[in-house]
């Protein structure tokens, strides 16, 4: 119990720091520096109160000291703690009693409990809303607000919005949330301008805008996370500002990222919620089993959170949203990351779930936002543009048809553009990006289009078309439209996209510019600037690496000044206290010699005979006694028998005495206990006041003082303070200093930003030296001031006589062997506020305990023994600095000593001690201790180096050589020659074709950016786990090759073996002819490399980490500007350049984090779904940036969940089902060989009519008599598609019947093309998902 109790304050400062590094240094140093005041209490521990010494422990490890002090006492005694001794003293001298410890601490937890919650209200930090100060007064916040709900009639009758761009409020649903004139500042930026919109119940409402357009603050907003800044919101008729507990009970929020427990296995989340939720007991299993079934996820249900990867912590986030029966369900982007089988089972789960229900939701997909979205929401800027169902937003913002073009490489775009323009004058050229060439078609030209589609359908050979689909106006286009009109601030009108008439089909058009009118510079042209920049290499790289990584680290303690601040201020103070009670002389108080200084006690006496003097000083005895107020107990028989055999006189008395009368004198005996320090004086002063009242009356009396003398003149130093004391003073301080040099190291060691520096180029040596040197020039700083903490304490032998050249000597030394040991000891944590906690524990542990294993052998014969340990001590640098920093203060005090005119003569003053040479190696000197120091920084240096450098060998070797052997022997002849056997008999020919080809070519191609031949990864858990099963590839220049897979089907596990984060179980990977296990070094400078997560360093801004990585690249310092702003403008991130990092929306972080990847003279790429999170314009400027990467050579491989990105970019893909390849090729051989169908779908307004759809369905019947038709989603909106065989394909004829059944059947939106990559993935997902098992359970 008593430990626990005092790490209760290590709570508050969590409350109000802002960054978790902070938090943990706070509380870290207030907990070790609240320990520090008992040193001061124990040296006037005699002098104060019972009150004083209860008072102070209001510090729970004042507390816990004095408890432990106490418990320590009553052991010796043999009698322990006790029920019945709880409020018995542990001795005579000390008043105080164990239970008063016991209820300290008790009354400690309430307090600082009732604290934390009290600075928890009012300062809730980044996230929830602050209570007034003296919320503990208000009615309100103990009952709660009176429960004022707007009933359904309000809720219906609803602000009607004119304007043109939102459509009329549906008049008989009721809004489940109603927002009015809604507004959020943060500090001058305002993030919701003035929004209102309705919400309601049934319904789902998409909420779309770009990144940092304000759509997840709105949602923050709703769940309470933030506070308006003005404006009204009601949730199921309750106002926010007044009644968050009530709409809490029944809302649902999934945040943008994913908020789990990193120690919890899926069950126990789901679990954990569902008893929040309050379900009812026989319900949540058989709920939680229902949606772990429809998301896949039963066979994950034990494993841990931070097991699973993306897509299935976003499952499990949606899962946790949607447990219960929430009447108000808010989803902050949930489908991001997820494959589009997943993406399926969402929109289906929100179909089913919608009834009774207010459901918001954001996204980036606008397929998803067109196919859910009952009423679709687009914000710009923090502003509602838009507001209605997409038919409504389509014809608002429609500008005509659109034809899509796939192009074949030798595709002349001019022939194309002739061709249409023929026919549509006035057509438009609306994105030109990788394969795909699309224009918009005027509506007033409809009639000329079945000409068009003919010609085009005849000359499709000759002009270079893949293949081309034909639709109405997409959500994309109105999102992107809304945003132009919103940023021109123009009225509505078609978009003025240039005619063919007018446009100049460039080179860079040829080279895919995105033609779109929403940028006004090609960013084609942009690259092609910097396209000739040479870059640094040698001894210029070096020394342009060294600078980025300096400034690095620099920025670091800069941006976290307050950490700095925090540390430096504790360390001087509490160094400076503690020094001063080591020096502290003081003028010790005289003590009176009485028993009332130890309390009540009990005093026995016995009386044998009978005089008149006997009777006079017994009852003197008890006058004085009495007025003491101590207990005056007679004793039968003799005095002395009756203590030893009473334990309560043993406790509780002080002295004894005994009157014995015989014949002609009475002998006056007095006894005193001798564990009591002045009970001998104490006594005397007793007899000597009764025989002074026996004589001169009742009232006389005499007090006794004990005064210590006060110490001599020219010996005031007699016991002089010793080094060892000096040490332990610094010892607390310098451990918080050397521990914080991990905390960069470690944040960037697990947010895998190291592992992106490294490759980027950076050489280790590089990387860590310039750590080393900044680190030592702040350790410096703090050494500096602890000079002044020397010289204002009085402590002359580190600042005397040019002392602080050699203290600093010491010092930096110290420093030298103490940051790369930190260093080395960051690799052990995966938490930086952890590792310094943890480091400096062991950083001032190990200088106490090295201390007093010193001293402690020292105060015994030496022996050979003790030499060794000696010797085993040195490797530590606390123990060299301290026996430096001791050996050198006692030195310089003896010398001091025996120089005076009087020495004292408690020394020795022989020459031995006063000619020292303090930098001998002898008894007395420091030189070895220092000659240690300087070695054992090189020695932990090196070994650093040499862990970077050669652990990533040892452990391929152990995992290819060793355990891969052993697995392969334990499988052979079983169960593993069947699963090859498997294999093979499933593996696709074009599979096979490629590991052929790989097979053939020879080891070293210097040519070819990637080449992998039987790849290979398994972990060894239990059951054994195959992620990665003999995939082979080869992958040439100017290639963008797409990995398409489900979630976990093995494609990151793929990247970061082909990065080097993970080790290889078999297999070869050459990037540029090397090998990736024999040189990773020159391999990571090959290669560009874009995590799935945002390995952010996040106390930078956008611009400063372009400008590092850039450095690392060896972009030479005169071009550096204009290269960063190159990639701004690439990624559109110029508005967010200036800003730090941490504060990205999510989108914003993928784009920098592709910008990273894509920057240098890289041969390889690798985009591990870059694209999650970005709003369809910084998608469209990704796929520009990355087509121009391609065409200047550079390998691309890219994995997606959006199959209209691979489309759009890839000239050949693969797809992965259980870590294995299913098929490969390019798109259009993909798409030939697994169906030459045509999908037409189209969108029936059966609002009105359902009988329509079945006429419909007739109607496609007849005029496409051999179509697969199917009824898609029409539960989603009315949506229904088919799959129509190309040989009945006729463009002309299809444009006419789809014209025709447009008036006939009331269709609001349709399309035709050929079928898409997403359906043959889909394919291949509803394949795996029956396919046979047999080689899993092999495994």
């Amino acid at each position: 119990m008593l430990p626990g109790l005092p790490r209760r304050p290590t709570a508050l400062p969590a409350l109000g720091a802002q960054s978790s590094r902070l938090t943990a240094s706070a509380g870290n140093l207030l907990y070790f520096a609240s320990f520090f005041p008992f040193n001061s209490l124990s040296q006037h521990y005699g002098q104060l109160t019972l009150t004083k010494k209860v008072a102070a422990c209001l510090s729970s490890n004042v507390a816990l000291a004095l408890g432990v002090n106490l418990l320590l006492r009553l052991e010796l005694k043999q009698v322990g703690a006790k029920w019945d001794n709880l409020w018995t003293p542990a001795n005579l001298e000390d008043n105080l009693v164990f239970g008063y410890m016991l209820g300290m601490l008790l009354l400690d937890a309430f307090l600082y409990g009732f604290v934390t919650w009290y600075v928890e209200t009012v300062f809730p930090g980044q996230y929830g809303v602050p209570q007034p100060w003296y919320f503990f007064l208000m009615h309100s916040y103990w009952f709660g607000q009176p429960t004022t709900r707007r009933e359904n009639e309000e809720m219906k009758c609803c602000g009607r919005n004119e304007d043109k761009y939102f459509q009329a409020e549906p008049p008989n649903l009721v809004a489940g949330i109603q927002i009015k004139h809604l507004h959020k500042e943060f500090g001058d930026k305002v993030a919701v301008n003035n929004l209102s919109l309705n919400l309601y119940k049934g319904q789902i409402t998409m909420l779309l805008g770009q990144n940092g357009a304000g759509k997840t603050t709105t949602l923050s907003i709703l769940a309470g996370r933030y506070p308006p800044t003005r404006g009204e919101v009601y949730i199921n008729g309750y106002d926010i500002s007044k009644n968050i507990i009530e709409i809490r009970k029944n809302l649902s929020f999934c945040p943008q990222h994913d908020l789990l427990f990193n120690d919890l296995t899926v069950s126990e989340h789901l679990f954990f919620y569902a008893v929040v939720k309050r379900l009812h007991r026989k319900v949540y299993p058989m709920e939680i089993n229902r949606l772990l079934s429809t998301f896949n996820l039963l066979e994950k249900r034990d494993t841990f959170s931070k097991s699973l990867s993306g897509g299935m912590k976003r499952k499990l986030s949606i899962i946790i949203a949607l447990l219960g029966d929430s009447e108000v369900v808010i989803l902050d982007e949930p489908s991001s990351s997820m494959d589009p089988v997943s993406r399926r089972v969402i929109w289906d789960l929100l179909q089913e779930n919608k009834h009774n229900r207010t459901i918001l939701l954001t996204t980036h997909y606008m397929d998803e936002a067109e196919i859910l979205g009952d009423r679709i929401a687009i914000m710009v800027k923090g502003t509602l543009q838009c507001c209605g169902s997409s038919v409504f937003l389509k014809q608002i913002y429609g500008a005509g048809y659109h034809i899509v073009l796939e192009r074949e490489p030798h595709c002349d775009v001019e022939k194309v553009s002739a061709m249409i323009q023929s026919h549509i004058p006035d057509a438009t050229l609306e994105n030109c990006t990788g394969a795909e060439l699309s224009f918009i078609l005027p509506k007033e030209y409809a009639h000329r289009f079945e000409a068009l589609f003919n010609d085009l359908e005849k000359t499709q050979k000759q002009l270079g078309i893949a293949s081309f689909g034909a639709s109405i106006t997409t959500m994309e286009e109105v999102f992107l439209k809304a945003h132009k009109l919103a940023d021109s601030e123009k009225d509505i009108q078609p978009i003025k996209y240039p005619s063919l008439k007018s446009q100049k089909l460039t080179q860079d058009m040829k080279w895919n510019v995105n033609m779109s009118s929403n940028y006004e510079r090609p960013v084609f042209s942009r690259l092609n600037e910097i396209a000739t920049i040479k870059f640094n290499t040698g001894f210029p790289l070096y020394c342009q690496q060294f600078r980025s990584m300096f400034i690095k680290r620099a920025l670091f303690s800069w941006r976290n000044w307050k950490l700095i601040l925090l540390q430096t201020t504790v360390i001087l103070i509490v160094t400076t206290y503690l020094l001063l009670t080591t020096k502290l002389q003081y003028e010790l108080p005289a003590r009176e010699m009485d028993l009332s200084q130890y309390g009540r006690t009990i005093v026995p006496y016995s009386i044998s005979g009978n005089s008149e003097l006997a009777m006079n000083l017994t009852k003197n005895l008890k006058i004085f006694l009495n007025a003491k107020n101590q207990e005056l107990r007679e004793v039968q028989g003799n005095i002395v028998n009756y203590i030893l055999e009473n334990k309560e006189c043993h406790d509780f008395s002080i002295i004894a005495l005994s009157i014995e009368v015989e014949k002609n004198e009475t002998i006056f005996t007095i006894l005193f206990n001798n564990e009591a320090y002045h009970s001998a004086a104490t006594s005397l002063a007793v007899l000597d006041n009764i025989l002074f009242m026996s004589l001169s009356g009742p009232n006389a009396s005499i007090e006794v003082y004990n005064k210590p003398q006060p110490p001599h003149i020219y010996g005031s130093n007699v016991v002089p303070t010793s080094g060892s004391q000096i040490v332990l003073c610094l010892a607390f301080g310098m451990a918080v200093v050397v521990s914080s040099f991990c905390l960069q190291t470690v944040t960037e060691r697990t947010t895998n930003a190291k592992h992106i520096q490294f490759v980027s180029g950076v050489y280790i040596l590089t990387y860590w030296l310039s750590a080393l040197l900044w680190d030592l020039i702040c350790f410096s700083i703090s050494c500096c001031l602890l000079l002044g903490v020397f010289k204002y304490c009085g402590i002359d032998a580190f600042v005397a006589d040019y002392h602080f050249l050699d203290t600093m000597m010491i010092f930096m030394l110290y420093g030298w062997s103490v940051v790369p040991l930190m260093y080395l000891g960051s690799f052990l944590f995966s938490s930086s506020t952890t590792a310094y906690v943890k480091l400096t524990l062991f950083n001032y542990f190990s200088t106490v305990f090295s201390m007093i294993t010193y001293i402690l052998w020292h105060l015994s014969e030496p022996d050979s023994i003790g030499a060794s340990i000696e010797n085993v001590l040195m490797v530590l640098p606390s123990y060299n600095f301290a026996m430096s920093i001791s050996r050198f203060f006692d030195d310089y005090e003896v010398k001091k000593i025996c120089a005076r005119k009087f020495p004292t003569t408690s020394l020795h003053c022989s020459k031995t001690f006063t000619e020292n040479n303090i930098y001998s190696f002898g008894e007395n000197g420091i030189a070895k201790f220092l000659i240690s120091s300087a070695a054992m920084g090189l020695f932990y240096l090196l070994l650093l180096l040499c862990m970077e450098t050669t652990f990533w060998r040892l452990k391929n070797f152990f995992f290819q050589k060793i355990i891969f052997n052993v697995y392969n022997i334990l499988m052979k002849g079983r169960k593993a020659m069947v699963s090859i056997q498997v294999i093979n008999e499933l593996e696709d020919p074009d599979i096979e074709n490629e590991r052929k080809k790989v097979l053939a070519l020879p080891p070293k191609l210097k040519n070819t950016p990637l080449l992998f031949k039987e790849l290979t990864k398994i972990y060894y858990k239990c059951p054994v786990v195959k992620a990665v099963r003999n995939i082979s590839l080869v992958v040439k220049k100017s290639e963008c090759f797409g990995l398409l897979g489900l979630n976990g089907a093995g494609k990151t596990t793929t990247f970061k073996m082909l990065t080097g984060e993970e080790t290889i179980t078999s297999g070869v990977v050459l990037i540029d002819g090397i090998s990736i296990t024999e040189n990773i070094r020159k391999v990571r400078s090959r290669i560009g490399y874009c995590p799935q997560s945002d390995p952010m360093l996040n106390h930078m801004t956008g611009r400063e980490l372009l400008i590092m990585y850039a450095r690392l690249r060896g972009v030479p310092e005169p071009d550096i500007y204009k290269y960063v702003e190159t990639f701004l403008h690439s990624m559109h991130l110029e508005t967010q350049a200036d800003k730090f990092v941490n504060i990205y929306s999510r989108g914003n972080k993928r784009k920098l984090n592709t910008a990273i990847a894509l920057m240098g003279n890289s041969s390889v790429v690798f985009l591990d779904e870059p694209s999650t999170g970005m709003d369809p314009v910084a998608r469209h400027l990704l796929w520009d940036a990355v087509t121009w990467m391609c065409k200047s050579g550079k390998a691309i491989i890219i994995t997606s969940h959006s199959m209209e990105e691979c489309e759009a970019l890839c000239t050949r893909l693969a797809i992965m089902v259980k870590g294995r390849f299913k098929c490969l090729g390019s798109r259009q051989h993909l798409k030939n060989k697994f169906g030459n169908v045509y999908r037409l779908t189209a969108k029936i307004n059966i609002d009105k009519n359902e009988d329509k759809l079945g006429e419909f369905k007739n109607f496609i019947a007849t005029a496409f008599p051999g179509n697969k038709g199917k009824m898609l989603k029409q539960k989603h909106q009315g949506i229904v598609g088919y799959h129509i065989p190309g040989k009945e394909i006729c463009w002309g004829k299809m444009f006419s019947i789809l014209e025709e059944a447009k008036v006939l059947f009331n269709l609001e939106d349709y399309s035709v093309s050929q079928i898409t990559l997403e359906h043959i993935f889909l394919s291949f997902a509803n394949t795996d998902k029956t396919e046979n098992e047999q080689e899993i359970k092999v495994v």
